[in-house]
């Protein structure tokens, strides 16, 4: 009667858990070898942490056009023109006109560069989290991309 108790608690715990597409394992053994860009490319990595708010995914954006979804312990990897970037991330509200809209990074790539940046949520009123983004130090993000695994991301697929 134990045992059935504690499948019954784990699966209701699971199913609290927001899901994304993810990558095939060789796409995510790919990711995690850190590759250099493309010739006149960066790379942005962007990762999802935080066991708080696991019941929502996280929608990522880089100036306005749809990256993908985070769900916790995620990530995706993208390759982009250098410039600035702004990486934005929402989460579905229920009371939108609440709070204060969530707060982006702007993340300056140069061709040849590898950049990380962490989406985390931010604590709000009941039925209203938000995320936030934000850019970490290399040693940081590759800590967190190692332990993560892979979501597609928005243009591509395994």
């Amino acid at each position: 009667m134990r045992v059935l108790g504690c499948l019954l608690t784990a699966s209701i715990l699971l199913a609290g858990c927001a899901n994304v597409p993810m990558a095939s394992p060789g796409a995510n053994a790919d990711g995690k070898r850190f590759d250099p860009p493309a010739p006149g490319q960066a790379v942005l990595y962007l990762y999802r942490n935080s066991m708080l708010g696991s019941e929502v995914m996280f929608n990522l954006s880089d100036n306005q056009q749809p990256i993908g979804s985070l769900a916790d312990k995620t990530w995706i990897r993208v390759e982009v023109a250098p410039g600035s970037h702004l990486i934005t991330c929402n989460i579905p509200s229920y009371a939108p006109l609440t709070q204060n809209p969530a707060q982006a990074a702007t993340v300056n790539v140069v061709p040849g560069e590898t950049r990380f940046v962490e989406a985390d949520i931010w604590p709000g009123l009941p039925l209203n989290p938000r995320c936030s983004t934000t850019e970490v130090a290399a040693d940081k993000g590759r800590a967190a991309i190692t332990a993560g695994n892979r979501a597609m991301g928005a243009t591509w697929s395994n």
